[in-house]
């Protein structure tokens, strides 16, 4: 029982004893009045009733002003500051209880106040000591997580029930990129089923193998598929278990590469070995597509070395500067075309050149050579002359042969750069002509550089924590609040009536796993709502009617929304309406959610019920919350997301710990009687 509750008890009980005494004391000078002094009471009351009720009344007034003047000075402020303390210590150290009410409450919140000072002051000084103690394992430990989610692999690793607890962001990309809108893969994060992503009869037979590899004493242990995903793509993964002290498996790695074009290359490949072999049989330009050929299959092998996108006319620049300034050779480019692209480790083939033009000198005593670029079936060709000595083809051997410095041979700097060095056809034995070529480049790599790691940096794909977390039958209801994995979300509307006829035009979500937000996952579309967006409402939100010309309607989002926020409790402010839009939209979309709902208006008024307001406002500047981008959708879930992580120490610290507890605190309050 509340203190207001016990108090007006006590106001009721005290003026139903008075008003019993002085009934009682009426009825027992009434029976011992004469019959002479009753008749004169009798008179007195028949004749001044409406004075005497009247009397009676104000008295009542009276008294019912006393006893809530009385609630108002020192009931209410006292059950204020009880539930604004659980705000101090609980929530935002910061929080000042208001100076009201009469001298005793005042001094009491001057009191509060500043022991809520020496509070906050001792907060901060133990937040400063335990950043100061763990600074240095924090740094270590986000640079291997941000290490980790740069690496060339893609990497999920999960706790033995297959829950997400770390991926990179090549795996994120080697997923959701190549997973249609409409299928449940599309969403990847902390706390999600790996078996979404990856058939669960895989890893089940790789985890198997994995044992027995284990029982048999083997030094390493792990397991090797291929996996389709999406639609045309296709993945190697390698399974590698993760051993606790005892060497029992808690968790497993799965490190992922995406293999769709060495597949498409192989492909490619047997098929021009099939027409090379229908070439060879008519013996008709078969030198032609042999060095088709070749060209294939270099490039197949060769796809993963760093060659980079180079420039032609900065490439040979640069030849001809270090030429000329290390070796005093001139270099004359001919017929050299514009915006042309070659394929090549920029050091290796410049340092490769040089060495050939600085050889050539040496041998034929030419300080001059002439360069013409031209265009030979997909490669760009250099034809090499001089005038001067010509050079014999022992003599071109002895240069292929050659080890440049710290770099491998002449040939091995050709061969890894996709290059080569001919000779021109003709029945000469010695030569003032040389033809080196390289490979075209007609369109930017597909493997890029990636962006620095940051040691200081704390990406959001990983929870170590969820390491600890098991599946075991407890009902979702009995579930710790700090252990359940929650979507928040809010809609953005064309107006207030759902039932007259308002849409969605806009949903936002985020995702809250172990008590954390993951600002990386979230949900947020436009909405087209199949109507006008009232001026009225484009004040608030800022929707107007050409940004949602374009987008989907709500039986396209809606499905996508579910998958989304599948197997999570629900979190919204005034969620009944948001609710409310998405139950009418049942019929036409066959879309039902029976997630758990908690809304943060109705916990806050059940923990603050001295407060008269609870918008998201006036709950976040209580707690201590900056709002960002309110009233719109992602903006708003964001804020309610803060809000009810603030909430979750508050409703702990007063004994609201699971699910059924805060579902059931939710229904006591005034608010849950609000229909839409």
């Amino acid at each position: 029982m509340t203190l207001s509750h016990r108090f007006w008890i006590f106001a009721l009980t005290a003026a139903l004893v008075i008003g019993l005494i002085v009934a009682g004391t009426a009825v027992y000078i009434w029976f011992h009045l004469t019959p002479g002094q009753a008749g004169v009471v009798l008179s007195i009351i028949e004749h001044h009733l409406p004075v005497l009720l009247a009397g009676g009344l104000l008295l009542s007034i009276f008294f019912w002003a006393l006893s809530d003047l009385v609630y108002a000075n020192y009931i209410k402020p006292v059950r204020k500051i009880s539930g604004d303390l659980a705000l101090i210590y609980a929530s935002n150290p910061c929080f000042r209880i208001p100076v009201k009410g009469n001298r005793d409450i005042q001094a009491l919140a001057r009191t509060i106040n500043t022991f809520a000072d020496t509070f906050e002051k001792l907060n901060q000084d133990i937040t400063t000591q335990m950043v100061a103690a763990r600074k240095e394992t924090e740094q270590e430990r986000n640079l291997l997580a941000a290490i980790m989610g740069e690496l060339p692999q893609g990497v999920i690793i999960c706790n033995q029930n297959g829950r997400i607890l770390l991926y990179n962001s090549l795996a994120r990309h080697i997923f959701t990129c190549t997973m249609a809108r409409d299928k449940t893969e599309q969403f990847m994060g902390l706390g999600r089923s790996i078996f979404h992503l990856v058939d669960k009869d895989l890893i089940s037979h790789a985890m198997e193998e994995i044992d027995e590899q284990l029982g048999a004493g083997e030094n390493s242990a792990g397991s090797f598929f291929i996996t389709p995903i999406g639609d045309h793509s296709l993945v190697s993964v390698e399974a590698i278990p993760v051993l606790d002290k005892t060497n029992q498996i808690t968790g497993f790695i799965l490190a992922i590469l995406d293999i769709t074009r060495d597949i498409e290359q192989f492909r490619s490949m047997q098929r021009d070995l099939a027409e090379f072999h229908q070439f060879l049989e008519k013996q008709d330009a078969a030198e032609q597509q042999f060095r088709l050929l070749s060209d294939t299959i270099q490039n197949t092998y060769l796809s993963r070395l760093p060659l980079s996108r180079l420039d032609l006319a900065r490439f040979l620049f640069n030849i001809q500067k270090l030429t000329g300034r290390t070796h005093d050779i001139r270099i004359n480019v001919h017929d050299l075309p514009r915006n042309e692209w070659m394929t090549a480790d920029t050091y290796s083939l410049t340092r490769a050149v040089v060495f050939l033009f600085r050889t050539l000198s040496d041998w034929t005593y030419a300080i001059e050579f002439d360069l013409s670029v031209s265009d030979a079936s997909g490669r760009i060709q250099f034809d090499i002359t001089w005038d001067g000595i010509p050079v014999d083809k022992p003599a071109l051997d002895t240069i292929i042969k050659t080890t440049i410095n710290a770099l491998p041979g002449f040939k091995s700097i050709l061969t890894l750069n996709n290059a080569r060095l001919d000779l021109p056809e003709s029945g000469d034995t010695h030569y003032s002509h040389l033809i080196l070529s390289v490979k075209k480049s007609s369109e930017p790599p597909e493997i890029s550089h990636r962006t620095p790691v940051l040691a200081g940096s704390r990406p959001e794909f990983y929870d170590f924590d969820l390491f600890k977390i098991r599946d075991d039958n407890q009902t979702l209801l009995d579930t710790r609040l700090t252990d359940l994995t929650y979507t928040v979300f809010d809609t953005e509307t064309t107006g207030l009536n759902p039932e007259g006829g308002d849409e969605i035009i806009s949903m936002g979500a985020v995702r809250i796993v172990n008590s954390r937000l993951l600002s990386d996952e979230v949900f947020e579309e436009l909405v087209n709502p199949g109507r006008d967006i009232p001026v009225t409402s484009y004040r608030i939100h800022g929707i107007h009617q050409e940004m949602v010309a374009d987008k989907d309607p709500i039986e396209e989002v809606l499905p996508r929304f579910r998958r989304f926020v599948a197997d999570t409790v629900l979190v919204g402010h005034n969620i009944a309406f948001d609710m409310k839009l998405l139950k009418l939209k049942e019929t036409a979309t066959h879309i039902r959610f029976t997630n758990p709902v908690l809304d943060t208006l109705l916990l806050s008024a059940i923990l603050h019920p001295v407060h008269e307001t609870h918008d998201m406002e006036n709950i976040a500047r209580r707690l201590g919350i900056a709002i960002v981008g309110r009233h719109t959708a992602l903006g708003d879930a964001l804020t309610t997301a803060e809000i009810f992580l603030k909430l979750i120490q508050i409703l702990n610290s007063n004994g609201i710990l699971t699910l059924r507890d805060a579902m059931h605190a939710s229904e006591k309050s005034y608010y849950a009687r609000l229909k839409y």
